[in-house]
């Protein structure tokens, strides 16, 4: 009896997640440009709503595991805005709400690869301190005209969205699995 092959995940990543009424306002805000006639490519993948801190190629979940899960103690829950609508004009035309890039998250982030180094664990360049573009990805692999719809909804349609960045996980993709989800450190760290 033959089982079904699983494909081989194509990278891993740590990724920040809204709290659940922020959430919602993603996925209503992403399922209303899809009624006006945006075709679902990342809403058919089960992804959830996320600002990646790091993408990794390949690597040990077993140690990302642990990483997580300690920084995710280190770190509050902690404000977020979703406040403007950007495009990496690629192949993949990938459209994005833009967190208002805070003090805060950046100070995250930084941490966050500092321990990546300390463990000698090396991330996607286009995530690393200096070069790292925050975002929320709400489609990817949109042709030209999908895009420009897109683009034209958004302008449309978009308001900004508030909320608070409430736990951190650990994902491989394509397709996604989730491994695992830390929720924030409500615990002052020096308690």
């Amino acid at each position: 009896m033959n089982t079904p092959s699983v494909p081989a995940p194509q990278g891993y990543a740590i990724e920040l997640y809204f709290d659940s009424e922020m959430e919602k306002k993603i996925f209503d805000f992403r399922d209303s440009i899809y009624h006006l006639g945006l075709d679902p490519v990342l809403g058919k993948l089960g992804d959830k709503p996320h600002v990646s801190l790091a993408v990794f190629p390949e690597t040990n979940t077993a140690h990302l595991q642990q990483i997580s899960a300690a920084f995710s103690k280190m770190i509050h829950p902690f404000p977020v805005q979703l406040d403007s609508i950007g495009v990496f004009p690629t192949t993949k035309n990938v459209l994005y709400l833009t967190p208002i890039p805070s003090l805060q998250l950046l100070q995250v982030h930084r941490q966050f690869h500092k321990l990546l180094e300390d463990e000698q664990i090396a991330s996607n360049p286009y995530y690393l301190p200096d070069y790292w573009m925050p975002h929320c990805t709400i489609e990817l692999n949109l042709s030209d005209s999908q895009l420009n719809l897109a683009l034209s909804l958004c302008k449309q349609h978009f308001t900004p969205i508030r909320g608070m960045f409430a736990s951190l996980g650990l994902i491989s993709f394509r397709p996604i699995v989730y491994i695992n989800e830390y929720p924030l450190s409500t615990q002052d760290v020096y308690d």
